[in-house]
């Protein structure tokens, strides 16, 4: 038992020890021969878990006689202990490098506590995806993916579509620091120039509420304002106000808008705030009470019910902001280089 436990000892680690140790090779190459045994049914060398054991033992069993003979006793139990842990170690890395493949973070439950995520908001799941169901997601990562698949009928594009150029759509909350950082970016990038852009809306949900106190009610009046568009605006209204809140700083006390809105503003404050500006962009005080009755219709949660079925059912992204364009997915903030590529 304890010659083919040592084997497997040395054929996880033995590998590694031999690039510095001629010993370690020599062992390693014993640990192989007699693995070969045991695949072909002979019998593994009776000698060589002794040898491992004068070699364990004899650098401390004049200094430690006790220590050396309990090590002599216990040796397969601390065999089987450390093999157990080896291979857990193994399964585990595997299983984190694999989640970091398919999903852009190694812990899919939490994508922000992942040092090796991208830059991304998680969209947390109460329990974390099987190895079966993450290998059933291989294809995903795999596939040639589509921004038009995802378009709804109540889309909103940063420019008059053009036939000639291709479509990338985005996903984002209002509330999540990196949607922000994306947005610099493509600003930077000229990314809305490149490409015809949209977007969907989607509050990412967290216990009975969202991860973002305000962001349902922020993107109910964007699907409002696009209910309801102003025909001169250079630039559609519901892309104007994503602008601000991604944008603007609140004068006086040194904080961005978005920071403002998510941790200082009362839902009263955020709506008389998103009224001012609307009023800004053009709208009259009638079309401004429509609107605000807009944000409360069936019609606006309907709306967001679908777009909550594209992003977790048909996109099934754990980690935003997502982004489509030319073939890929990105689960993350994506680089000015990237976007002008």
């Amino acid at each position: 038992m304890f010659c083919i436990i040592v084997f497997l000892i040395f054929l996880i680690l033995f590998p590694i020890f031999g690039i510095f140790s001629k010993d370690y090779r020599d062992l390693f190459k014993k640990s192989w021969s007699c693995a070969f045994k045991k695949l072909t049914l002979k019998p593994c060398d009776i000698n060589f878990g002794d040898e491992i054991k004068n070699k364990l033992l004899g650098k401390i069993i004049f200094k430690y006689p006790r220590l050396a003979k309990f090590i002599d006793k216990t040796a397969t139990l601390w065999s089987i202990l450390f093999v157990i842990l080896s291979l857990w170690s193994l399964l585990y890395v595997v299983n984190a490098g694999l989640n970091l493949w398919v999903y852009d973070t190694c812990d899919p439950t939490n994508g922000e506590s992942c040092s090796l995520s991208g830059e991304a908001c998680s969209v947390n799941q109460t329990t974390a995806p099987t190895i079966f169901e993450t290998l059933s997601r291989i294809p995903d990562r795999l596939k040639n993916w589509s921004a038009n698949e995802y378009i709804s009928e109540n889309s909103s594009f940063y420019n008059e579509v053009d036939s000639k150029k291709q479509t990338a759509i985005e996903v984002i909350d209002p509330g999540c620091k990196f949607c922000k950082k994306l947005w610099g970016n493509i600003k930077q990038a000229d990314f809305v120039n490149s490409y015809n852009l949209t977007y969907i809306a989607y509050p990412i949900p967290e216990g009975e509420g969202y991860k973002f106190q305000h962001s349902y009610l922020i993107v109910s009046y964007l699907e409002a304002l696009k209910l309801r568009p102003i025909g001169d605006s250079p630039i559609p209204t519901d892309w104007r106000l994503l602008d601000k809140i991604f944008t603007e700083n609140v004068e006086g006390i040194g904080v961005d808008l978005q920071t403002a809105i998510n941790l200082m503003y009362t839902k009263d404050e955020v709506i008389e705030l998103i009224n001012k500006y609307i009023s800004e962009f053009g709208y009259t005080d009638n079309q401004i009470q429509e609107i605000n009755q807009l944000v409360n219709s069936s019609e606006v949660r309907g709306i967001l019910a679908n777009n909550k079925v594209i992003v977790e059912d048909q996109i099934k992204t754990i980690k935003i902001p997502t982004i489509i364009f030319d073939g890929r997915r990105y689960d993350r903030v994506v680089d000015v280089e990237t976007l002008r590529e």
